[in-house]
């Protein structure tokens, strides 16, 4: 397989069967995910030693653990007997986990603790060290939980790089600029779209334009600011720039604006007064804590390959788990603050429900784009026809001169697509690399 056969970023040009092929789609798998280090969760869903709760890591189902010794644990939720899942719970608290097959169990950090007849068939030659549930190494990072089982993968901090370590740190501070700031509302939101993951990762790497498919949701204002919007945050009004930022070596990608300076906090017309109140005073808080990367504003991005998402008032993180080359399954966490008062916490919980999800008016907008896309992606005819990634081509420069935003990044200011080719630049170098 010539990847050059599908993809052109010379030219910016994709060939519609990098969405449709299932060979390409095998290929991903062993060449694209396995290598990754996935998003599993956040800690604020471990809070006492024996919770647990399942995810995956790329396409593997495992169970992420809190063991005796406070170690998050990220286990192949497969029995090393036969293959079952030792735990068929998603969500819980225990001591440990029994196979429903044959019995074996399994502590919290994943090692076999007991197997029936251990004594009197096996007569002691288990070696029961041996025999534990696969781990994946486990990596921690301001509250959220990543993992790998590629032993030659590199660690995380490299994997994200330091550019991106810096973007990824600030979707994970609170309103008021603190650290690790958020906690997981309840249970992980899971649905199917029948459409290729692709489709999803670059519309959240880096489309700023496509707000034409949202015009209805707009004019309702489901957001919380009292103007014609379908978004909820905390701004200032003084102007501000959108940028798009990528790392041409990882895939990662960013969507984000910048102000040009901070100024008063500008309520939220449709919010309660407590709401605004809270956010007025971390706005305030937020600028004392981070100075001039304050102006800073994240609005969502892809740490490749299918780690999403959103922020800017509606802080959600979820992944693309790609079922066929045209079905994908969507999990999203949806986060509040940690130390804001309920009725802040309630207040995003139903924007959220307006906004996110299935039931969500704007992802259900985006999933009927993405599946009518894929459609187009599969036609006889239409595969003939290449899709266009040529906007704003050649014109990528630094959105603003502030160091701190990053040396080994790619900033364009404004409408573009470098995002999108940043993406599938690093894909198709995974695509072509040997296993």
């Amino acid at each position: 397989m010539r990847v050059s056969d599908f993809i052109d970023l010379e030219t910016g040009t994709l060939s519609r069967e990098i969405f449709s092929s299932e060979e390409i789609f095998r290929r991903e798998l062993e060449r694209v995910f396995l290598p990754a280090w996935s998003f599993v969760g956040h800690t604020s869903q471990l809070q006492r030693t024996g919770d647990f709760f399942l995810s995956r890591v790329g396409t593997e189902p495992v169970i992420v653990t809190r063991d005796q010794t406070s170690t998050v644990n990220v286990l192949l939720n497969s029995c090393r007997h036969r293959g079952m899942p030792p735990c068929r719970y998603d969500i819980g608290n225990a001591t440990g986990f029994v196979c429903s097959y044959h019995g074996w169990s399994y502590a919290l950090d994943g090692a076999l603790t007991g197997v029936p007849k251990f004594n009197e068939r096996y007569r002691g030659r288990l070696e029961r060290g041996n025999w534990g549930l696969a781990r994946a190494r486990v990596a921690v990072f301001y509250g959220s939980i990543w993992a790998t089982f590629d032993e030659r993968a590199p660690s995380f901090e490299d994997y994200l790089g330091t550019d991106m370590q810096f973007y990824l740190r600030a979707l994970l501070q609170g309103p008021d600029g603190e650290d690790d700031g958020y906690e997981a509302i309840g249970g992980i939101v899971k649905w199917q779209v029948p459409c290729n993951w692709k489709f999803g990762a670059e519309n959240f790497a880096g489309d700023h334009y496509h707000g034409y498919s949202h015009i209805s949701v707009e004019r309702l204002s489901i957001g919380l600011s009292g103007k014609s919007s379908r978004h909820n945050f905390a701004a200032v009004k003084t102007p501000r720039q959108a940028m798009s930022v990528a790392d041409p070596n990882r895939g990662h990608t960013i969507r984000a604006s910048i102000y040009q300076a901070i100024g008063a906090y500008d309520p939220q017309a449709g919010a309660p007064d407590e709401v605004n109140d809270y956010y007025r005073r971390c706005h305030e808080i937020r600028q004392r804590r981070l100075g001039d990367k304050s102006r800073l504003m994240i609005h969502g991005g892809v740490i490749f390959p299918n780690t999403h998402f959103n922020s800017a008032g509606r802080t959600t993180i979820g992944v693309w788990l790609p079922l066929g080359a045209a079905r994908t399954e969507v999990w999203r966490w949806l986060f509040v603050p940690r130390n804001a008062p309920d009725i802040v916490k309630d207040t995003l919980r139903e924007y959220y429900l307006r906004y996110a999800g299935p039931a969500g008016m704007v992802e259900q907008d985006d999933m009927e784009n993405w599946t009518a896309a894929q459609r187009g992606a599969e036609g006889m005819v239409a595969r003939r026809y290449p899709f266009n990634y040529q906007l704003a081509m050649g014109l990528e420069r630094r959105a603003r001169p502030d160091e701190w935003l990053g040396e080994g990044v790619t900033i364009t200011e404004d409408v573009a697509e470098h995002n999108q080719r940043a993406f599938y630049a690093h894909w198709a170098s995974m695509i072509a690399a040997e296993p």
